[in-house]
């Protein structure tokens, strides 16, 4: 049983286990960090752009911006809801971090 579900979705393991490979690959040579510190810059921009209430154009406008600056080979892997799940995460302990030094989510 096991060995026919594997020799009937062979196509999805694979493709599966390349996307984990890959991910992995990327965490261990901070390809995450550079995207993420990318994200960190357009954030400030952002802020510096646009005005206080403006907060729905501001992360629509980082979204965008490091979206499109993802290799096109990563964006066949990663979609614009994933960008924006993990701005929000970068966004959130940015903001933790800066009230009083420390990751303790007490913002």
């Amino acid at each position: 049983m096991f060995w026919e579900f594997l020799a009937e979705n062979w196509a999805v393991i694979s493709a599966a286990a390349i996307v984990v490979v890959y991910l992995v690959y990327l965490t261990i040579t901070k390809q995450w960090t550079r995207i993420r510190e990318f994200a960190y810059q357009v954030m400030l921009l952002a802020e510096r752009t646009f005005g206080d209430e403006n907060g729905k154009i501001k992360f629509d406008f980082v979204v965008r911006i490091v979206f499109k600056n993802l290799p096109a080979w990563l964006k066949l892997f990663i979609h614009e809801d994933d960008i924006k799940k993990l701005i929000q995460t970068w966004y959130d302990k940015a903001k933790d971090f800066l009230d009083d030094g420390q990751f303790n989510e007490s913002m």
